[in-house]
């Protein structure tokens, strides 16, 4: 099942047109032979470096590529200005009223930095706080007496935003990246015994082959992970891998997660989101790890996320790759997602944050009710849903 409406080729020509277009050029690196990590450095025209990114994955270099386009998008402030809104208004929105981040907002009138978004049908619109859905609007916070704000940077992550050479894809893409954090939110929720128990299986050795298209390297990095997969939240496959062994030399077990209709692209994202994670550590992630393994070791239960012992050390059932696999269209694939959010009362809402041309779209998706407890393994002390709904 593919999630791009354009070839490799096609895709790696748009995103090309969409650097020339923008006077920007691209320096690009694998990390490693097998080439399923890669990194792209944006330049412009004085051969500044304006943006990066990185891509994992047999497509890895479109992926760094797009990355660095995303996020070329969403720091050089090219979407539409933000509109001030009141925090009585938000916090009382229809579509937010199981969304607990929202309904949390003081009923006040001080007037609040909002995007507008609206529903993949365009019936319904949705002002969602410039704080909770771009972290860098939050530098300032510190110095805003706003207590709204300080709260919502708590909960601030760019997830959603995503690159397509069509907006579909780009949607496609930014709807699974925030239903991917939700259900690895429930995930931690799991480890810390903080929420319902969750089913969790391995893949058999033929589906991880399969997963990872036999490849050899891939293969043996594979043997020293853990891989857990969900399947029955939202009808999406899920999965996470981290090491079997713990965080070796690193405070935190580096972790991949991945999350997609189809169970071996779930796989695949997060076995080669874990290759990268260890391939791209540097300083700065060892200050955040450092910083957040200091909070987590001092919880009985919140120190689960150091190394998730209880994963590594349980017997989980196998899973094999299903009899019945449906190809489906991209759009059809986004139906599929909004239906399948639907029977839980949640929708999805949307906002372009650039259109280059076309063929080059920048997109943010946003689904109210949605899980951010995967936050606090970057230091930050957040609470489930069900605690801010109270």
């Amino acid at each position: 099942m593919s999630e791009r409406e354009l070839s490799p080729t096609e895709a790696l020509f748009n995103i090309m047109s969409t650097l020339h277009t923008l006077g920007l050029s691209a320096v690009t690196r694998y990390t490693a032979p097998s080439k399923l990590v890669a990194t792209a450095e944006l330049f412009d025209g004085n051969n500044n470096l304006i943006e990066s990114g990185a891509g994992k994955g047999p497509d890895s270099l479109i992926g760094a590529l797009a990355e660095s386009i995303e996020h070329f998008g969403t720091f050089q402030s090219l979407a539409d200005s933000p509109i001030r809104c009141r925090s009585d208004k938000i916090a009382t929105q229809k579509a937010v009223t199981e969304d607990g981040i929202f309904t949390s907002l003081p009923h006040t009138e001080k007037l609040i930095e909002c995007f507008r978004l609206t529903s993949l049908n365009n019936d319904e619109a949705l002002f969602a706080p410039c704080a909770l859905l771009c972290p860098e609007t939050t530098q300032s916070i510190h110095e805003d007496p706003n207590s709204a704000l300080h709260f919502l940077s708590r909960y601030s992550s760019n997830s959603g935003i995503a690159f397509g050479c069509t907006e579909n894809e780009a949607l496609l893409h930014g709807t699974h990246e925030a239903i991917e954090r939700h259900i690895l939110s429930l995930f931690y929720m799991t480890v810390c015994g903080l929420g319902p128990a969750i089913e969790l299986y391995i893949p058999s050795t033929a589906l991880l082959e399969t997963a990872l298209r036999n490849n050899p390297s891939a293969l043996a990095s594979a043997s020293g992970l853990r891989v857990a997969v969900i399947k029955d939240v939202l009808s999406v496959y899920f999965a996470v891998a981290f090491p079997k062994e713990g965080p070796g030399p690193h405070h935190l077990s580096p972790i991949g997660s991945g999350c997609s209709l189809e169970i071996q692209t779930a796989i695949q994202r997060a076995v080669t989101e874990q290759f990268q994670s260890e391939d791209l550590y540097d300083d700065a992630e060892e200050f955040i790890d450092r910083k957040t393994f200091d909070l987590l070791s001092q919880s009985k239960s919140l120190k689960h996320l150091i190394d998730f012992t209880p994963i590594t050390k349980a017997t989980l059932p196998i899973i094999d790759t299903p009899v019945h696999t449906d190809s489906a269209t991209v759009s059809t694939q986004l139906e599929t997602l909004q239906n399948s959010l639907s029977n839980t009362g949640m929708k999805i809402f949307h906002r372009t944050i650039a259109r280059f041309s076309s063929n080059s779209i920048i997109t943010q998706t946003y689904i109210p009710g949605l899980e951010r407890f995967n936050i606090i393994r970057s230091g930050r002390l957040v609470v489930p849903q069900y605690v801010l709904r109270r």
